[in-house]
């Protein structure tokens, strides 16, 4: 079984997901997680400090 691979396209981390969008590879889709993860934790710390 072989996957058909595409470019990988830095757009792909900041675009919206639904239930059709079609993951580049198991490594984007991990890295998006991450990135949004850290930027969740950011905001939340930023939101924190000032309150």
């Amino acid at each position: 079984m072989t996957r058909k691979t595409t470019p990988f396209d830095w757009k792909y981390l900041l675009r919206p997901e639904g239930a059709d969008t079609e993951t580049p590879s198991r490594l984007a889709g991990a890295c998006k997680t991450v990135v949004w993860l850290g930027v969740s934790i950011l905001l939340g710390v930023g939101m924190g400090h000032l309150c």
